[in-house]
């Protein structure tokens, strides 16, 4: 089976924001969807893009599985803080856990990033291509996909079409737990090694440390040694 597309629209940070605001003042989240629609009806008029960039938010932030429960709960109380760079870690990792696509297109701007490669549209399309193959849904949601990096101030841009990082210096403790959660989450992998944690690609936008004894306190990860190397992995009831 082909994977779904799926975001297929931008998501701005304030969309992001005002979703977790219904969330703190209404526990119905049926309640939540409806001042979601009624709030983007103010800034969009189609109501097919009304009703997809509501689907889109109530996805990352009021839908969860059995494989994914743990860690948007965990994400929910986080994202209730005030802090602004707090809480685009939260959005940032609820979007890359539940949708394959930003978290591809993530990846890809990630490794440019990192080899000093200028990120372009026309790499990150041809890249993608290659992953996902040619469909014009796929071809539709990555400007999409980067817009919404724009609009959550992780990507700026250079000139049409290319793009630069901007990155954001994370010290919360609830971040770098949240952020090692959905890594080892997110890969087909038994456990992550500690540099694994630092350096992956799906983060590109942060700059952060690790404090093992943090993660320790939090009760969420298990540790053990392979060949002197520290490997951290969920524990089950985080899985």
């Amino acid at each position: 089976m082909s994977k779904q597309v799926g975001m297929s629209r931008n998501i701005s940070l304030g969309y992001l924001n005002k979703t977790i605001e219904f969330m703190e003042n209404e526990d119905d989240f049926e309640k939540v969807r409806e001042n979601l629609r009624e709030y983007i009806g103010l800034y969009i008029d189609d109501n097919t893009n009304i009703r997809k960039t509501a689907n889109i938010l109530s996805n990352i932030w009021l839908e969860d599985d059995k494989e994914n429960r743990k860690i948007k709960d965990y994400a929910r109380e986080v994202a209730k803080s005030s802090n602004s760079n707090l809480r685009l870690v939260a959005h940032w990792c609820m979007i890359l856990i539940t949708y394959k696509v930003f978290e591809d297109i993530v990846s890809v701007i990630g490794k440019l990033e990192y080899m000093q490669i200028e990120i372009t549209s026309k790499v990150i399309r041809e890249k993608m291509a290659d992953m996902w193959g040619e469909r014009p849904t796929l071809i539709h949601a990555i400007p999409k996909n980067i817009r919404t990096m724009r609009d959550t101030n992780v990507l700026e841009t250079v000139k049409q079409g290319v793009y630069k990082v901007k990155k954001h210096r994370i010290d919360d403790e609830r971040a770098i737990i949240l952020i090692v959660a959905t890594l080892i989450h997110l890969k087909d992998k038994l456990y992550l090694s500690f540099d694994e944690l630092i350096d992956d690609s799906l983060m590109f936008p942060f700059d952060y440390s690790i404090d093992v004894g943090v993660l320790e306190e939090s009760n969420m990860f298990s540790f053990d040694r392979f060949g002197g190397e520290l490997a951290i992995s969920l524990k089950e009831n985080f899985k």
